[in-house]
């Protein structure tokens, strides 16, 4: 439970860290956006390879 709540707080310490970088750095931001496109990439992947395999 505690480790749960730290976890979260270390996350979105973390986000804000990060959204303060990417107001005034521009590489940040497009390197936020080709992970999130690889994330989303991923995701889509592992659907349909259990449904193509299920």
């Amino acid at each position: 439970m505690i480790d749960d709540i730290v976890e979260i707080a270390v996350a979105a310490s973390a986000d804000i860290a990060i959204d303060k970088v990417a107001k005034r750095h521009r590489w940040v931001r497009i390197m936020r956006a080709i992970i999130g496109l690889l994330f989303v990439a991923l995701i889509f992947a592992l659907i349909l390879v259990t449904f193509k395999y299920s």
